[in-house]
């Protein structure tokens, strides 16, 4: 006999098990009783051995995976999972597992029926950052769209964040849930500040495409309560930049799409050709988005879609004519790169509404640092 078998046959059943367990992730029973099959994650309900899932609700119901005593692992279906729920013994209400599946709801009234813990509580903030998954972006004023504002001279020219405004990316990487709790939250946002909102929707939308749509259209609906019912334009000035750069970007493949198959028309170069159409599909685009909500834009109001803003300092008097403009950002699309030496530039601020800052907005296909902010010389 060798000095390990030696070794061995002194260590305890319960010293043996624990050696197994650290080894293999699987259990002994010290007593000869038999296991209980366990998936090996840190989540298995001791009580019968079947998988669970981390507490806050499960990650994925559509292809549960359940222990099945000794004949391995077996695969169910969601309705399967919600039948079995039931014959599972019940936790009691102090029980340290009681987020497990066998106390787990099935909700049948939603779009996609599915089963949720019954001490799960939705996060209405939504997941963000590394610590808890993909950012759905919601800047909520031109500092967050435009991050060195703040802190740089007059006259500066301010680069617009690193896909501030992209829904598209996070979305396709966040779950369903996620997403709906994101748009629960800017409905209860909006609620909150006009108790008369009333969403028309048949449902939520299954599509990725779907669900990035009703998003932005909760974000501007929120913009628009929020400067109706507190005069407050900073969330509009922010979607009326994310309107803007959308529809550049998408307009700008469209221009070349139809300038390509000869649709498209020029008087001077195939750029200005470009540029126009860019403007008024961007034009067209606020003024529906404005109307929608009963947001005048009408002469007089501060905000403005091609609206005559006048130089009255001047002996004759001399205007310019921003694309739009919400109280005292001006906002210009353009595919050639403007400064404070342009022209038009110069007369936006010096027009009697004496803009803070001037947003030029070009499509991101000319790359890095399309847009940018021009802050207002002296301030």
């Amino acid at each position: 006999m060798t000095d390990r078998q030696i070794l061995t046959e002194k260590k305890s059943p319960e010293r043996i098990a624990f050696e197994h367990y650290i080894r293999t992730g699987r259990r002994l029973s010290p007593q000869g009783e038999p296991e209980v099959e366990l998936k090996f994650n840190p989540y298995h309900d001791p009580r019968n051995g079947r998988f669970t899932f981390a507490p806050g609700g499960p990650r994925s119901l559509s292809d549960v995976i359940i222990s099945d005593g000794h004949r391995g692992e077996r695969r169910v279906s969601r309705s399967t999972a919600a039948a079995a729920a039931p014959e599972a013994p019940a936790a009691s209400a102090d029980s340290p597992q009681a987020g497990s599946l066998t106390d787990a709801v099935y909700r049948p009234d939603k779009t996609a029926p599915a089963i949720q813990s019954a001490q799960y509580r939705p996060n209405f903030r939504g997941r963000r950052g590394d610590n808890g998954g993909p950012s759905l972006n919601d800047p909520l004023t031109l500092d967050h769209v435009f991050p060195a504002l703040r802190n740089s001279p007059g006259g500066s020219l301010i680069a617009l964040a690193d896909n501030i405004f992209d829904l598209t990316g996070p979305a396709s990487r966040a779950t369903t849930p996620v997403m709906e709790n994101h748009i629960n939250a800017l409905i209860q946002q909006i609620k909150g500040v006009d108790p008369s909102f009333r969403l028309e929707s048949l449902g939520f939308p299954k599509t990725l495409k779907g669900q990035g749509n009703l998003l932005r259209q909760l974000l501007f609906d929120r913009a628009a309560a929020v400067y109706r019912m507190k005069n407050d334009v900073r969330l509009l000035q922010v979607e009326m930049v994310r309107v803007m750069q959308e529809t550049a970007d998408s307009a700008y493949v469209e221009a070349q799409a139809r300038f390509d198959a000869g649709r498209l028309l020029p008087r001077l170069s195939r750029e200005e050709a470009i540029g126009n159409y860019i403007d008024q599909a961007v034009r067209h685009e606020l003024r529906k988005n404005l109307d929608l909500r009963g947001i005048d834009y009408s002469k007089g109001q501060i905000i403005r879609i091609i609206g005559r803003e006048y130089d009255r300092s001047l002996p004759d008097p001399k205007y310019k004519i921003p694309d739009a403009r919400v109280d005292r950002a001006a906002f210009d699309v353009s595919l050639t790169r403007k400064t404070l030496a342009t022209p038009q530039i110069r007369g936006f601020f010096n027009s009697d509404f004496k803009p803070t800052i001037v947003i030029i907005v070009r499509p991101s296909q000319l790359g890095q640092g399309h847009t940018y902010a021009i802050l207002r010389p002296g301030e």
